[in-house]
């Protein structure tokens, strides 16, 4: 793998990469409590092939966090994303993203973005829905009752915890007392295997990952992007709903078709760690897009 690091006004990012820069890119973003790792061994698998890259996010793995907590908010992640496809692909370059979590979440505003968005070649998301869409989903659906108000209720129950990071200075304590434990159980409540690496990083490490970049909840949870218009997403894209995901209901991922011009779900009964417990699928769903549109 190359590396290299990309200075920013507010962080310095770390990329890794790897593949010939002559293939189609393919661009992966990761989610919390994670970093480009949690991609290594996807994008080894489809180096040669494609143009693979990573990088960490702001204030995990080896990037630097911003000196202020608003750093964290959606359109400074936005303008991380746009300068890593300049660096490793040029001013007019795009590439294929690929999201988890909150890479998926901040990968949705992306694509809706109407200046960004043309940067993205295609769009895989996986657990993790456009923060604005579904909290107007959630909203509605508990307004307006009927069939829609159990799969909102079930999604709330899912993300507690992001009203739970919301309590001042709750987030803080926790990371810095019992981080490790809460990784942990983290992780175990969504299907990571109890023998993958992830789960025996030491507290060092854990604090490492996640005493800033816990910012995420704080800086966007409660104050979302604006909904994309329905029919307002051009990129070609296809959604990866895991059935037994302990965080991001099938109901709200599926939800997000309605602002997709061209798009596609494609079903796997798995939890929320499925880049870890199922690549091989994953891969060829990102392959089968991306091949269809070269």
């Amino acid at each position: 793998m190359r590396t290299r690091t990309l200075r920013r006004p507010q962080t310095e990012l770390h990329i890794v990469e790897d593949g010939d820069p002559a293939n189609p890119a393919i661009l992966f973003l990761h989610g919390f409590p994670d970093c480009h790792d949690l991609w290594l061994p996807h994008m080894q698998a489809l180096s040669s092939d494609y143009h693979v890259i990573g990088f960490d996010m702001r204030g995990a793995g080896q990037s630097t966090p911003p000196a202020r907590a608003e750093g964290y908010r959606i359109p400074c992640l936005l303008e991380d994303i746009d300068a890593v496809i300049t660096a490793t692909r040029g001013r007019e370059g795009t590439a294929h993203l690929v999201g988890h979590d909150w890479g998926s979440i901040i990968g949705w505003s992306f694509v809706a973005d109407p200046v960004y968005g043309r940067r993205a070649a295609s769009w895989t998301s996986l657990s993790g829905p456009h923060l604005g869409a579904a909290a107007e989903w959630v909203r509605n659906g508990i307004l307006k009752g009927g069939g829609d108000r159990k799969p909102a209720l079930n999604q709330v129950l899912h993300s507690w915890y992001m009203l739970a990071l919301n309590v001042p200075g709750l987030g803080r304590a926790v990371f810095s007392t019992v981080g490790t434990p809460v990784y942990r159980a983290a992780l175990t409540m969504g299907g990571l295997p109890g023998d993958h690496p992830h789960l025996a990083r030491s507290r060092d490490e854990v604090t490492r990952l996640t005493r800033h970049t816990f910012q995420l909840y704080r800086q966007n949870a409660l104050s979302p992007p604006p909904t994309p218009r329905p029919g307002s997403i051009r990129t070609p894209s296809q959604i990866l709903v895991l059935e037994e995901d302990a965080f991001a209901t099938p109901a709200v991922c599926e939800a997000m078709t309605r602002y997709c011009q061209q798009v596609s779900c494609k079903r796997l009964a798995a939890n929320h760690w499925a880049p870890v417990t199922h690549p091989e699928w994953v891969q060829a769903r990102v392959r089968e897009l991306v091949d269809s549109l070269h």
